[in-house]
């Protein structure tokens, strides 16, 4: 992991018995971050879909006495980080524009040039990326996992001092939680008592889900996903539309914790995020533009099946972030009669249809 930021005979033995005894008392207790778990027993067995997510930790509060350390596993469903800021520092935004990178060299099927060459690069910075921090917290300076993706690797954390360390996740907003560090001499709950209270903090996300799953939009409209801030589905609601002609359809989300692309024809990247690497120091990490900005300047052009001459054509992100630049909705006019199949690129295998007749 990358940087963070004379006594007497009779003390220097009474503090090297004091570091003594911790280490053979001191226990590690696991938070999975997301859902479902890396294994099944982590949640008591529940079983998940296969297009539903969970941005939350579990347990949302989990109690050690002071020595002890926290050990997060992560769902290899969805990227998250375990980041505590430093003190007196609010929330940052996972990523941000970089000037001094514009976007350059994207160009369509056609060999157009896309709109948004020249445009500054949205960039994740190293200290979001990539581990930061050392291996012990200590409730004033930054210490982060970085981002989970791609290896999953569990991530460890010692505390050393009693208190309440708060924690977030950088990317999905409203995923937090908290560690209570007690005295030695302090009852905490057994690990029985955190599988317990883990497995029914998992079933109440999975009620709230099969309530938000039963979503039906009227109209021509379209919702990605219906979360909560602890339950994400990767499904459109509904999975297929049917309109006419001429018409179009309002595609809209309502999660607070998840973003979204509507993106029709010839994918041109299986991957948003692209890592370049650099001379020096860890690899760039960037967004790929043709999945975070639309595929033409907003107002968006109707679909015809043909855009961009394979038919191409993305609404780039749409999210409820007041602070964000993408709107929270977005309509697309279909003129041509035909099935139209369209993906979120950020989420693989979250797809919808549109039938035009």
């Amino acid at each position: 992991m990358s940087v963070r930021r004379g006594l007497s005979v009779l003390v220097i033995a009474g503090v090297a018995a004091a570091l003594a005894a911790p280490a053979a008392s001191a226990k590690t207790k696991v938070v999975v971050a997301g859902g479902p778990p890396p294994k099944a027993s982590q949640a008591g067995g529940l079983k998940f879909p296969a297009d539903l997510d969970m941005n939350a930790f579990f347990r949302k509060t989990v109690t050690i006495h002071a020595g002890d350390s926290v050990k997060w596993v992560f769902s290899k469903r969805v990227v998250h980080t375990v980041t505590f800021l430093a003190k007196g520092d609010t929330r940052p935004p996972l990523e941000g524009p970089d000037p001094a990178n514009p976007y350059s060299g994207f160009n369509d099927s056609q060999g157009s040039p896309f709109w948004f060459n020249g445009q500054p690069s949205i960039a994740i910075p190293p200290e979001h990326a990539f581990p930061q921090g050392g291996d012990t917290a200590d409730g004033k300076t930054y210490r982060n996992s970085g981002l989970s993706a791609p290896a999953f690797k569990p991530y460890t954390l010692k505390f050393p001092k009693k208190g309440t360390y708060k924690y977030l996740c950088l990317v999905h907003p409203g995923m937090d939680a908290r560690v209570k560090v007690l005295p030695k001499s302090a009852t905490i709950p057994s690990a029985k008592a955190d599988r317990k209270a883990r497995n029914k903090e998992y079933a109440k996300a999975l009620k709230d889900a099969k309530r938000l799953g039963k979503l039906k939009p009227k109209g021509n409209s379209v919702v990605a996903g219906n979360d909560s801030t602890s339950v994400a589905w990767f499904r459109f609601f509904p999975a297929t539309r049917t309109i006419k002609a001429g018409e179009s359809v309002r595609f809209s989300i309502t999660s607070k914790s998840e973003i979204h692309t509507m993106s029709f024809g010839p994918q041109p990247t299986d991957s948003f995020v692209m890592v370049l690497p650099q001379p020096a120091g860890p690899p760039r990490i960037q967004f790929d533009p043709r999945v975070i900005f639309p595929s033409d300047v907003p107002p968006l052009p109707p679909y015809t099946g043909a855009n961009h001459g394979d038919g191409f054509f993305n609404t780039g992100v749409i999210d409820t972030n007041p602070a964000s630049p993408n709107p929270s909705s977005v309509d697309v006019t279909f003129t041509k009669a035909g099935s139209y199949v369209y993906e979120c690129t950020i989420h693989p295998g979250m797809q919808g249809t549109i039938k035009v007749e």
